[in-house]
């Protein structure tokens, strides 16, 4: 028996439970085993029932191989609760767990949308967003910012990292991870990312996750040019060096150079924008505090024409690059 025919077979039972009265939630595990287990190399838990399925009438068998396309819910129409405690599609796999619902992001480059239909069956308001990042930084979870009018419980001391790391809602924590630690989604074997939310949660979560840009897109990880094996690893440029050594820098990693000058405000001594500015604007003797790179190939130095007191991208006066 191949694959889709297991996991035909193991939803059909579950649907068969349910006719007949005894949907359960080993039931939903087994439905959720087999959506994950139709995906090439995402393991899933073995079936908490042992023996052959029952025989289904081919009509339920058919309509399994739609709910594989669309997503099945555990919910109202399977084990007839209030809502749903578990959700599956070809993106995600969400299961209640006792205080909080955790998801299993099968195919982490999926639509968006994909991600938004299964959090929101559940009641849940995520925004997992795959976005447009070099090639050292697919897979990598870019961020993760919570909105609402949900306080996180104070930390018992401010001074220590709580272990697991995140914040938490009634003592519940609220995370984003990958198991195993460290991997990346979508470009190590065996990777799978991994969100933990409070049942109870209310708020809003924003997490963004990078995937391989297309040719012409911009980059979401503009910020990380001197990151290690990104266009600009190995340049420091911590004390500002001048436009005409880092020109020629980028050129030698055969890069195109775009150019930002930096305005200063007069009042408080930060930085108050970032000007684009034509190549033949930038003198030779500007310094640069700063780069982002753009896009594949292309590289943006922040400038200004005069050497500053000190770097404003470490002084704490920067704003974010545009995303």
């Amino acid at each position: 028996m191949n694959d889709t025919d297991e996991a035909i077979s193991r939803l059909a039972r579950v649907r068969d439970d349910e006719l007949a009265g005894q949907a359960s939630a080993a039931g939903a595990r087994t439905l959720l085993a087999a959506i994950t287990a139709s995906r090439p190399g995402t393991a899933a838990p073995p079936s908490p029932t042992g023996g052959r399925p029952r025989r289904t009438r081919w009509a339920i068998a058919a309509a399994v191989v739609g709910m594989l396309a669309i997503g099945v819910v555990v919910g109202p129409s399977l084990l007839r609760d209030r809502s749903a405690v578990s959700y599956a599609n070809s993106a995600v796999a969400i299961v209640r767990d006792g205080p909080q619902y955790v998801a299993r992001i099968i195919d982490p480059f999926a639509d968006h949308a994909r991600y938004t239909e299964a959090f929101r069956a559940v009641g849940l308001d995520i925004d997992l967003r795959p976005v447009p990042v070099s090639p050292g930084a697919v897979g990598q979870i870019l961020g993760m910012v919570i909105g609402g009018d949900q306080v996180p419980d104070p930390l018992p001391d401010p001074r220590t990292e709580p272990d697991p790391p995140g914040p938490r809602f009634g003592g519940v924590l609220l995370s984003t991870e990958t198991a195993p630690k460290g991997c990346r989604p979508g470009r190590d074997s065996g990777c799978v990312m991994v969100m933990r939310i409070p049942a109870d949660f209310t708020g809003h979560v924003d997490v963004r996750l990078g995937r391989q840009a297309r040719p012409g897109e911009q980059y979401a990880n503009t910020d990380q040019a001197m990151d290690p094996g990104e266009m600009f690893a190995g340049v420091s440029l911590r004390h500002g060096r001048s436009v005409r050594d880092m020109v020629a820098e980028a050129h030698r990693r055969d890069l195109r150079v775009m150019f930002s000058r930096i305005r200063i405000d007069a009042r408080t001594g930060g930085m108050s924008s970032f000007d684009p500015i034509p190549a033949d604007r930038a003198g030779s003797d500007w310094v640069v505090w700063h780069a982002w790179q753009v896009e594949a190939g292309v590289i943006r130095f922040l400038v200004t024409p005069e050497r500053l007191a000190e770097n404003p991208f470490h002084n704490g006066s920067a704003p974010p690059p545009a995303s």
